[in-house]
């Protein structure tokens, strides 16, 4: 399954790739940052993915609604998180292989 990570902090984007990778999951970040291109940038990670897990606290306003809205237009699931993290992440997955 392709997650799509909208929001919290770029440098933990290596450690969350690599958690879902080890789940057999691949993972593509945005910041949430939807200013200039990242409007843009945000609905193609969004379009690509089967399901977005979204930051509320680490991330805008603005960003989180957009992200919302998109994955409802996209017809993908989405989950909505406060926190970013890791142990998130992972509670995520193992929720997602108990719902298939």
């Amino acid at each position: 399954m392709h997650i799509g990570w909208v929001g919290g902090i770029l440098r933990s984007r290596d450690e969350l790739i690599e958690v879902a990778a080890l789940a057999g999951h691949s993972l593509e970040f945005h910041m949430g940052d939807t200013r200039g291109r990242g409007a843009a940038g945000l609905e193609g990670v969004i379009a690509r993915c089967d399901v977005v897990i979204i930051s509320v606290e680490i991330n805008s306003h603005g960003g989180a609604l957009l992200a919302k809205k998109f994955a409802k237009r996209m017809g993908r699931r989405s989950i909505i998180v406060r926190k970013p993290s890791v142990s998130v992440l992972k509670r995520a997955l193992e929720d997602l292989a108990h719902a298939a």
